[in-house]
């Protein structure tokens, strides 16, 4: 049994360090623990001795994700995708993303930097689209930061 509670121990204090360092999803600690060759049953016990204790947190984490992706310029699709692939669960995900609003002087920021101010080349505005959407940003929002940039939208992005 003392070899059972070590094991337990050495988890949890694993999973503090993590957690030192940045807030982390739920899933993301547990892969964590495992790779540094704890048990899955004391990365599961160490997950929920921080969860009832309410210093693991997926719905914290998403807000803490949406703040850092908005500020490094990502749109809600890409946001969302990134939750996921952390194993933020449906409902934390549309909670964090409920009041999100993509930034207009971000989307101009992010134009500026691909068209250098010259939007007369079409193919320079397709690939600054591209650039985007790639980066999460919805089709309506684009068309936003287009006109709002002053841009003539071509027909043959509909």
């Amino acid at each position: 049994m003392e070899e059972l509670e070590k094991a337990y121990r050495a988890a949890l204090d694993e999973a503090a360090r993590q957690l030192s360092y940045r807030d982390l999803s739920a899933q993301t600690l547990r892969e964590k623990l495992v790779k540094k060759g704890h048990s899955e049953d004391a990365a599961d016990y160490a997950i929920a001795y921080l969860q009832a204790r309410r210093l693991l947190d997926d719905s914290r984490f998403a807000d803490t994700a949406v703040r850092s992706y908005e500020r490094r310029g990502y749109g809600e699709h890409r946001i969302r995708q990134e939750l996921h692939r952390r194993g933020v669960s449906r409902e934390d995900a549309d909670a964090a993303l409920e009041d999100f609003s993509p930034d207009p002087d971000t989307l101009r920021a992010l134009l500026d930097k691909k068209l250098n101010g010259d939007a007369s080349d079409p193919k320079a505005v397709q690939r600054a689209v591209a650039f985007l959407q790639r980066r999460g940003f919805s089709w309506g929002d684009i068309r936003q930061a287009l006109k709002d940039y002053g841009t003539a939208i071509d027909e043959s992005f509909d």
